[in-house]
């Protein structure tokens, strides 16, 4: 061996031995990473200020109006007690304190969230990594645009909350194992329950992230692992969690594939999902040209999705061999991911949120490049600058899609043209952009964006009730009630479980005087509320109404057996016991 070779080999070996100081030390604190480093997190924090500021004037946007200023339970405490407490705790607490009129205290609240996530992602890189390592990992991480849609977008407060107990999770866990100290592992077991009563699903990133983290840093934490045990754990915990999440696994596929019927597959097809996701992720967190709420175009070629696709598992099993840290880093991005990338449709195929953790193995991957090339200081430094301002530039730019519902459908339909879901929304904010013109002709104009927003919307996807039942809305808003009538039916074709739907065209066949129809759409709305009293109750009022005697009889008597001493049932049912006296 070459006198060179031997000194750059001695040289890796000091900075390796430097890279786990830290978990060598069995004295060494959180208190003393932050105290030695906080001079530094205060820069970087305030760097992060600067570049998510304009974030704090965005409106609500998108899902937000449901969760907060339309949710009537924001300000009730005992609404909050269900699996998404911390969530619902946060953003309640927030309500209380500041109220639902102005969103920048729910900005304010995810920007803090991130500032305490950067902090978390230094501290666990410390226990690690060398400092450099530590600090150009932090410093990218924090300059990231793939993070802007969880932290800009108020909804997207579920999965910061996740990323911060599913750091501190492995912080504590790594402590527990070097002190083996108790209080550690009461930490852990804490923050794995607040993890449980945040996410049910993303919280299995954690048994992931730690299965990870044991068999890359064995030896350093001097463990010994059994990879079969440690699969087996991943699989048992997996089947646990299937177990407990499954109604809400059912619910949300349900809530991701509007329209969906009851033949169609639940089920991404994993030699598609997988090829198309990897690489469509990898170049969102490197190359963020294209980011946008929905992620339906996808370009690439299908060989060169599959060659990228295969050369990153192919990275991954060579560096599990071959180099831990660069294992650690590439199996990091999608481990965090994976609970938001099941082949079962609970979540889109592509989502920027979903990488929001995950994009800190990418981050570590750069820095570890960082550090082997140090050596050309100068140009590893201008390199990392240029890659900083431009995506500080970027997050900038981002932020401004995020301010406004009008900006960030007309950014999304601009980027996904394809996508059916952008095209409904842009319809509904056209719609609501109309009921603030003062002008006839202004209402009209937006009304007829709002249509053809619709209109594309449906041509993209067929068979998606709601845009049917939108667009429907519109028509009757201006008037053209034989349009509406036409979204409304081919709306419950293809979804008959549309209450709302069903009361508007029941609305129509009273104005028509049309009771054929009348009585189809009641009988459907029945079936789908069969033991709602309230329901059948008005229901059989309405028929007195219009003159369905027979049928408003046989729902009172119905009532009747029931409910014999409710006073509004009772008049009801007399009703019908005097006009049979009389015939």
């Amino acid at each position: 061996m070459s006198q060179k070779k031997l000194k750059r080999l001695r040289k890796l070996e000091k900075s390796t031995d430097k890279s786990f100081e830290n978990v060598k030390s069995k004295n060494v604190s959180i208190r003393d990473i932050l105290r030695k480093n906080w001079k530094y997190l205060l820069l970087l924090c305030l760097g992060i200020i600067g570049v998510y500021f304009n974030s704090l004037w965005g409106d609500f946007v998108s899902d937000d109006y449901a969760t907060i200023p339309q949710n009537p339970e924001i300000m009730n405490i005992k609404s909050t007690m269900n699996s998404s407490f911390f969530i619902n705790v946060t953003k309640t607490l927030t309500a209380l304190i500041f109220g639902i009129e102005n969103p920048i205290a729910y900005h304010v609240v995810n920007l803090l969230l991130y500032l305490l996530i950067c902090v978390a992602v230094f501290v666990f890189l410390e226990l690690f990594f060398s400092d450099l390592i530590s600090k150009v990992a932090l410093i990218i991480f924090a300059v990231l645009p793939i993070h802007v849609e969880a932290i800009s977008w108020i909804s997207g407060l579920p999965y910061l909350i996740s990323s911060l107990l599913t750091l501190w999770e492995l912080i504590f866990l790594v402590f527990f194992i070097k002190k083996r100290d108790k209080k550690y592992l009461f930490l852990l077991i804490i923050f794995g329950l607040m993890s449980i009563f945040t996410d049910r699903i993303r919280g299995f990133s954690f048994v992931l992230l730690s299965g990870l983290m044991l068999i890359s840093f064995k030896e350093e934490l001097k463990i010994k692992i059994n990879l079969g045990k440690v699969f087996g754990i991943v699989i048992v915990a997996f089947g646990v969690l299937m177990v407990i999440a499954w109604p809400m696994i059912k619910s949300r596929v349900s809530d991701v594939n509007s329209g969906i019927n009851a033949s169609d597959n639940i089920f991404y097809n994993p030699l598609f999902q997988y090829p198309t996701a990897i690489p469509k992720y990898l170049q969102l967190i490197l190359v963020p040209t294209d980011l946008t709420l929905y992620h339906t175009m996808y370009v690439l070629p299908i060989w060169l999705n599959w060659s990228i696709f295969l050369l990153y598992l192919i990275a991954v099993v060579w560096y599990f061999f071959k180099n831990k840290k660069i294992f650690f880093a590439l199996a990091f991005v999608f481990l965090a991911a994976a609970p938001s990338m099941a082949p079962i449709k609970v979540s889109w195929l592509v989502a920027e949120r979903y990488m929001f953790l995950g994009s800190l193995g990418i981050a570590l991957l750069l820095a570890l490049a960082v550090e082997k090339f140090w050596k050309k200081k100068i140009l590893v430094l201008a390199v990392l600058l240029v890659l900083i301002g431009v995506y500080s530039v970027r997050i900038i730019l981002r932020n401004i899609d995020w301010q406004t519902n009008h900006n960030l459908w007309v950014s999304t339909c601009q980027v996904s043209p394809n996508s059916h879901n952008a095209w409904n929304n842009i319809g509904d904010d056209y719609d609501k952009l109309a009921a603030n013109e003062t002008s006839d002709e202004g209402k009209m104009r937006q009304y007829k964006n709002a249509i053809k927003g619709f209109s594309q919307s449906f041509a993209i996807k067929p068979n998606y009730a709601d845009a049917y039942h939108n667009q429907a809305n519109i028509f009757y808003k201006i008037g053209r009630l034989d349009l509406s009538r036409q979204g409304y039916e081919t709306a419950v074709s293809f979804n008959p479980n549309m209450p709302q739907t069903l009361n508007t065209l029941i609305q129509l066949d009273m104005i028509e005087k049309n009771n054929d129809e009348l009585k189809k759409h009641t009988q459907a709305l029945m079936a789908l509320s069969p033991t709602d009293v309230k329901l059948l109750y008005q229901i059989g009022m309405l028929y007195n109404q219009v003159g369905l005697i027979d049928e408003a009889r046989v729902i009172a008597n119905e009532l009747y057996n029931y409910f014999p001493n409710v006073p509004e049932i009772k008049s009801f049912y007399d009703l019908y016991q005097k006009t049979n006296i009389d015939e």
